[in-house]
């Protein structure tokens, strides 16, 4: 897959399947549209192009809450899960107050027809653009006539007569409900960082933990504070761990900064300046703020007992 930041670098393409959206998550959903881009693509010599935006919306129109959004994805994690869904080009273009003003109408004209040549359009059945959202899909098969191409509605995915949004995973992962999270997800949560130096506490209780660099990365990415199951991934290997994201209120510190850190079942290696992929798979607790350090290791101890419970469920299925 491409990535292509400026748009006037865009390629000049055949046949062009062209979806644009936020793509927060890359869910099932969306795995469903895009499967149907790259079935249009295939069947005509085309090629699957997104446009996303980055920053987004959200992030330059209310910058009173621009630190409490919280996304699914980052952009990295987007664009990897994009390329894995079959996109051919991600065309990321930054969203400022200006290019909000864009309307409908200039947005298909100046983007889709005049920079993409866009040959044909899906889109959710929900989705909208231009100044004010008033752009739908009664006007792109309008203007699709105007210009010369199609446009193929994609209806909601549905699991258990629930329409999947973002929305939607992002309440059950705020909720601790990881199981359903996924489900919609299509695939495990997951955060990935370098392993750094900690404080090295877990150590002395018994519990040493591999530290993630999380700060700046996952400033925007939802991870609700508290004590999870995860499968964790280190090159081509597996292992399973209880991970805490949070920021560690029990430890005495100037600044309680958020962290992640992974105490990995049955493992002793340094693994420092190593990468690791953390998959979610389900909450045990919140996070919570001990008297002391010996309080804070007889809850670990049940912790561990109730992670490797869970663990062997997943071992098994």
């Amino acid at each position: 897959m491409k990535i292509i930041n400026d748009i006037n670098e865009f390629p000049v393409l055949q046949y062009p399947v062209v979806s644009v959206g936020r793509f927060d998550g890359v869910h099932i959903g969306h795995q469903k549209l895009l499967k149907i881009c790259k079935e249009s693509a295939l069947q005509k010599d085309g090629k699957v192009v997104v446009i996303t935006f980055d920053p987004g919306p959200e992030e330059v129109l209310f910058e009173k809450s621009k630190d409490e959004i919280k996304l699914l994805n980052t952009i990295e994690e987007k664009a990897s899960r994009l390329e894995k869904a079959g996109v051919d080009y991600l065309l990321i273009i930054p969203f400022t107050k200006a290019f909000s003003h864009t309307t409908s109408l200039d947005f298909v004209k100046s983007i889709l027809v005049d920079k993409l040549h866009a040959k044909e359009i899906v889109m959710g059945f929900d989705n909208q653009y231009g100044y004010g959202r008033d752009g739908d899909f009664i006007l792109m098969n309008k203007l699709a006539k105007q210009y010369g191409f199609s446009v193929n509605e994609v209806a909601m995915e549905d699991i258990h007569k629930l329409g999947v949004s973002s929305v939607r995973i992002r309440k059950y992962l705020s909720q601790g409900n990881i199981p359903s999270a996924n489900k919609f997800l299509g695939y495990k949560y997951q955060m990935s960082g370098n392993v750094i130096r900690g404080n090295q506490i877990g150590r002395t209780i018994g519990f040493p933990t591999a530290n993630i660099d999380v700060k700046e990365k996952y400033r925007h990415k939802l991870m609700p504070p508290g004590v999870y199951v995860v499968e964790i991934l280190l090159d081509e290997e597996h292992f399973y761990g209880m991970a805490n994201i949070g920021y560690r209120p029990t430890i005495r510190q100037d600044k309680h900064e958020l962290t992640a850190e992974v105490n990995i079942f049955k493992f002793n290696r340094d693994i420092y300046d190593h990468t690791i992929t953390m998959q979610f798979l389900e909450k045990i607790r919140d996070e919570i703020k001990f008297d002391s350090l010996e309080s804070l290791t007889q809850q670990l101890k049940k912790d561990r007992e109730q992670a490797c419970s869970i663990m062997l469920r997943y071992q098994n299925s």
